[in-house]
């Protein structure tokens, strides 16, 4: 799983994401949202159509993606309450950390997040509580 905050769910930014972040040739699996359009001519582009009700045609479905933003949502509201526009790369970045590794073992996952806090830039916390410009 990568996740990144975009601007807009709008297709123009969507596409220029899509564009920069996946291979040309690359399949998409989607539903049939309105900003999804004309991505075959980048990618085999495949679809649900959740407003008739389908929602497998294949091997095409969005269970992966859809299980993922339900856990984002649910620990957006039941632990994190609010999130800043500044800071929401790296939530974003911390669940998908999570997803990643939910099947690994528990030591597994403890000696990659130790390793990461040590090796990563330090955010102090006048950094972290300024306003973003």
């Amino acid at each position: 799983m990568r996740a990144k905050v975009v601007q807009s769910v709008g297709m123009v930014d969507l596409h220029r994401e899509l564009k920069t972040s996946v291979a040309q040739g690359a399949t998409l699996y989607t539903d049939k949202r309105v900003a999804y359009r004309g991505l075959k001519a980048m990618f085999n582009h495949l679809t649900v159509d959740h407003g008739a009700k389908e929602y497998v045609n294949g091997d095409c479905h969005t269970n992966g993606i859809e299980s993922f933003w339900a856990l984002f949502k649910r620990g957006y509201h039941g632990v994190n309450h609010h999130m800043s526009r500044k800071h929401m790369q790296r939530c974003v970045n911390e669940f998908t950390f999570r997803f990643n590794r939910r099947a690994h073992e528990m030591q597994s996952v403890f000696s990659d997040v130790v390793e990461r806090v040590a090796n990563s830039a330090q955010l102090p916390y006048k950094t972290l509580i300024q306003k973003a410009i």
